[in-house]
């Protein structure tokens, strides 16, 4: 089998190239409708198309030869189906090659399309024995059957996950000198410590999360687990940490303020307006297996964001004129 990519010529444009072998310039089709995996972008796999229920084989037009004469064939044999348009049998190629720049095997994959062939003695002119290999976004007509990699894409696309709760020190509430009717705020000053710690974390916002499905005769398993969290204190600041450590008011009151052991930072200064927004942005990563392969998908970050306001601290220096 040749293999063939897209090309400016017409469709199953096919001649005998210099060594002799029957080739084809192809032009590539990408059926299916466009969608979004778990909301990171890209097509996907659309629902399966039947394909044609009456196929027939065109033949060999004016032969008088029963080995070329137009027929109807089976329109499948096992995994493969007939395609009028191609006049070829679909099958998806097992092992795939690395996808095309900018294309996922998680979504599309590469497919073959082979002749039918009478009589391999009648190979040649005028009759097509070779078939090509492209690839497609989404399976051709009458194709029911995923690649591992993109059974996993399908259970992926069914992942929900979420930002986490950032919880912080200081915490949002009403100070004692705010006027009567301001709604709760965090307010923190320049120098002092600020804690920074996932405040909820679950199978859906943390992760592992893990789900086992079948999609496509293919039975895939995926675990989806934040791969690193960042937090953004809004003034340039910017850390890498774990779910951090929470803030315990009672074990901490009445003593100097301390860095949290695990994530945080100090404000160097204010703003224009003395708010900042703290954001944290998870990083998500999902492992898969099933089908005798194994594999990784990147997925979309998830973000939170909370605001803050910050001041200044003023000093007066007094002279002590006993000294």
């Amino acid at each position: 089998m040749l293999v063939w990519t897209s090309s400016p010529a017409a469709a199953n444009d096919c001649r005998y190239n210099d060594v002799g072998e029957w080739v084809c310039d192809v032009e590539v089709g990408q059926p299916g409708t466009p969608g979004t995996p778990g909301g990171g972008g890209g097509t996907v796999p659309a629902d399966f198309t039947p394909g044609p229920t009456s196929c027939v084989w065109d033949g060999v037009e004016g032969s008088e030869d029963p080995d070329l004469v137009s027929r109807e064939i089976p329109c499948s044999t096992g995994d493969d189906y007939w395609s009028n348009d191609r006049q070829c049998y679909w099958s998806i190629d097992d092992p795939q090659r690395p996808a095309p720049n900018g294309k996922s095997l998680n979504v599309g994959a590469y497919y073959s399309c082979d002749p039918y062939v009478t009589n391999s003695a009648l190979c040649g002119a005028p009759m097509n024995c070779y078939g090509f290999s492209l690839w497609l976004d989404a399976p051709p007509p009458g194709i029911t059957r995923y690649t591992p990699a993109q059974a996993a894409g399908m259970l992926v696309r069914t992942f929900v996950l979420q930002p986490i709760t950032i919880g912080m020190a200081p915490e949002s509430k009403v100070h004692t000198d705010d006027p009567i009717g301001t709604a709760a705020y965090r307010r923190t000053w320049v120098g002092i410590p600020v804690w920074l710690w996932g405040g909820s974390t679950s199978e859906s916002t943390w992760g592992p999360l893990t789900r086992t499905a079948t999609y496509g005769g293919v039975t895939v398993t995926a675990t989806a687990q934040v791969q690193s969290l960042t937090w953004s204190s809004g003034d340039g600041q910017t850390i890498n940490c774990g779910v951090g450590t929470p803030f315990n008011a009672l074990t901490m009151a009445d003593q100097l303020a301390v860095d949290s052991p695990t994530c945080g930072f100090r404000y160097q200064r204010t703003s224009g307006s003395g708010t900042f927004t703290v954001s944290a942005s998870t990083t998500w990563v999902v492992h898969w297996n099933g089908g005798g392969e194994n594999g990784t998908i990147a997925m979309p970050t998830t973000a939170s964001s909370a605001q803050v306001r910050v001041g200044e601290l003023q000093s007066v220096n007094t002279a002590n004129y006993g000294d």
